[in-house]
């Protein structure tokens, strides 16, 4: 199978996922910057879950990644099938420089008095 990328921002990371004593799972959302964008979720295991932890929300990525799939047969014998798209790198290609607001702090708008708070109009 030939490689397959996909470039985008990381809108989201989700907490790892600790499916049995044995697997862990990580996933996380990109959206390209496609005429009209796509929100892929791919997911890491094992081992690659830590690779999130060097990324945040923002950044521009590549994403290197294979498409698993597999069969299931439910109680009532009807067969269902289910797709993944597992990462094995990603690549920081640019950073977001947004500034991260922490709880305390608030947007501050000028010209307000901010003892009484009454704006001076």
């Amino acid at each position: 199978m030939a490689e397959l990328i996909i470039d985008g921002d990381i809108i989201a990371i989700f907490p790892k996922n600790q499916v049995t004593d044995s697997f862990a799972k990580r996933e996380f959302v990109v959206e390209t910057p496609d005429e009209y964008p796509q929100t892929i979720k791919f997911e890491f295991t094992q081992a690659k879950c830590d690779e999130l932890d060097k990324v945040k929300v923002g950044d521009s990525v590549s994403v290197s990644f294979n498409v698993r799939g597999r069969k299931w047969t439910n109680k009532e014998g009807k067969d269902m099938y289910f797709n993944t798209l597992q990462a094995w790198r990603m690549q920081v290609v640019g950073s977001s420089d947004i500034p991260q607001m922490t709880a305390d702090e608030s947007p501050t708008y000028g010209g307000a008095d901010t003892e009484t708070g009454e704006l001076p109009f």
